[in-house]
């Protein structure tokens, strides 16, 4: 009985701690993202085409490609191939699902010219044993050619890359910049800082790449428009939108993810607000990452949107323009 007591009065210490600093911390970073988006790009340039091709995504077509609830997209921006994050890799295998993507689909991970990292997050970096780290694996083997300059969004480190820290809206090529990395409050978690990626193709526009949207859409579509004088034309990958998870893989996302209080979770109003912020920049393309929203948002996204939507799944590669 005595023992009971000593667990609960614990466990309601613990979660009293949490809340005071969800609740300290939130209020310290709804107040910093504005200042986190830093100076104006007078320009990134242009590419004449871009694709971009899932390796890692949760859902899959029928063969021999895996899935996992992670994200990696391999890049190809005129002659420039940028990998987007690098999945989660769980067990830490030694042919990780991105390894086995890739070669499967053809793809030599070896011959691209830079790797971006969006947030320090297991299913981002290659799996918990990196996100403890602080670094990021394409698999358990090193595979990462020497002095591969690698985009981070805080502080990281890696036996072979470059690490370039991302302090500010830099170009890493032409016509391609990453964003500031912009700051946000998980409950469970705690903060995150995460950058996205555009490209800016020529005739089309900006195409928004994210990986998980801690950050919220809305944030990230504001602090393009702060840092770009181009019109936001696509948007891509995650946006963390688990929206009624039970019954579904989705619910350590809608846990473990939210940027809300435990008893209200991310709900159809998310959805709404996400839609509605995009809808208003006259979107051509929109794509949901498949590994942290359910299937509610990729029909709400699907309703909305109609033949300019597609759920991102390993294998399907979007073209631009």
């Amino acid at each position: 009985m005595v023992w009971a007591k000593v667990v609960t009065g614990a466990t309601l210490a613990a979660i009293g701690g949490l809340a005071t600093r969800y609740a300290v911390q939130r209020e310290r970073l709804e107040g910093s993202w504005l200042a986190a988006v830093g100076p104006k790009l007078s320009g990134i340039g242009e590419v004449e085409h871009l694709s971009i091709l899932p390796l890692v995504e949760r859902l899959v077509p029928a063969g021999a490609l895996e899935g996992e609830p992670g994200v990696s997209y391999l890049l190809r921006a005129d002659d420039t191939t940028i990998l987007f994050d690098v999945g989660f890799n769980s067990g830490h295998r030694a042919q990780s699902p991105l390894v086995h993507n890739a070669a499967t689909l053809g793809v030599d991970i070896q011959s691209v010219d830079g790797i971006v990292i969006s947030h320090l997050h297991s299913d981002h970096v290659g799996g918990i044993r990196s996100q403890f780290r602080r670094t990021f694996s394409i698999s358990a083997e090193a595979l990462e050619p020497k002095g591969l300059p690698g985009y981070v969004p805080a502080p990281m480190r890696h036996e072979r890359a470059d690490v370039v820290l991302t302090t500010g809206p830099r170009v890493i090529a032409p016509g391609i910049a990453v964003l500031p990395p912009l700051p946000r409050m998980l409950f469970w978690i705690g903060p995150v800082a995460e950058q996205a990626l555009v490209v800016n193709v020529r005739g089309f526009g900006l195409v928004l790449v994210s990986g998980c949207g801690h950050p919220g859409i809305e944030r990230m579509l504001a602090a393009t428009e702060m840092v770009l004088d181009v019109p936001i034309r696509a948007v891509v990958g995650g946006l963390h939108l688990p929206v009624h998870p039970l019954g579904t893989p989705y619910l350590p996302q809608a846990i473990l993810g939210s940027p809300h209080w435990p008893w209200r979770p991310i709900g159809e109003q998310d959805v709404a607000e996400a839609i509605d912020a995009i809808r208003t920049r006259g979107p051509r393309m929109i794509a949901v990452s498949s590994h942290d929203s359910t299937p509610w948002t990729f029909g709400a996204f699907e309703r909305a949107f109609g033949e300019l939507y597609r759920t991102l799944r390993v294998g399907d590669e979007l073209t631009f323009p």
